[in-house]
């Protein structure tokens, strides 16, 4: 179908979506159940294996994912001790179970808040911030879960008991260091810089209407 051979061509699948109870609207749940179907981006086998391709491996490996996701609550909500979770748990379905399930390396959220409360002026500075962060995602570190053909995960599918020992949820299943934090104002100097550099971007034009509803 079009919409798998779009994806087959792509290097970067950005999914831009506004937070509805905690998740992506409906609309866009159907489009993962229509198009990412068995025997195309999963439940695909190794034949040198065996084994089922996923978690880390499926038919959409070699690709990488970012969701653009827009919330009307304030930063702090959605952030590491935020009352909502950390966006990156509060989005752990899509990420872990969507992304990395069927292959995809998925890229750190790029969380827009307060979205009902933004001064003049904002709106452009959201998107050339976008617009850079696509332009550089080739070369951003993913999220770095464990992946299934590691050898961190038994029969069972359950991690080893020698493998992050003590460590339960979402966080067993992310590799040591590799915590959340918030990527797009980790460098406040070198953001400004690439901003600027992303100015007048043709690709600035493309994306601009997604973001006018």
């Amino acid at each position: 179908m079009a919409e798998q051979d779009k994806l087959r061509d792509a290097e970067l699948v950005v999914f831009q979506f506004p937070l509805w109870w905690y998740g992506p609207p409906a609309i866009l749940k159907g489009r993962f159940d229509r198009v990412l179907v068995s025997g195309y981006a999963f439940g695909l086998v190794d034949p040198a294996t065996g084994r089922v391709r996923k978690f880390g491996d499926g038919g959409l490996a070699g690709r990488r994912a970012l969701a653009v996701v827009t919330a009307g609550d304030r930063p702090g909500a959605l952030g590491e001790r935020g009352i909502s979770g950390h966006i990156e748990d509060v989005l752990w379905p899509m990420l872990r179970g969507t992304f990395h399930y069927t292959g995809m390396a998925p890229l750190r959220p790029h969380l827009l808040t307060s979205v009902h409360h933004w001064q003049p002026g904002r709106f452009e500075e959201e998107v050339d911030c976008l617009v850079s962060r696509v332009h550089g995602a080739a070369d951003e570190e993913p999220i770095r879960f464990r992946t299934l053909a590691g050898g961190d995960y038994g029969d069972d599918y359950a991690l080893r008991p020698d493998v992050a020992p003590g460590v339960s949820g979402n966080a067993a299943h992310r590799l040591d260091g590799d915590l959340p934090h918030d990527l797009r104002h980790a460098d406040h100097e070198e953001h400004e810089a690439s901003t600027e550099r992303a100015r007048n971007r043709d690709v600035t034009e493309i994306m601009r209407p997604r973001f006018e509803h």
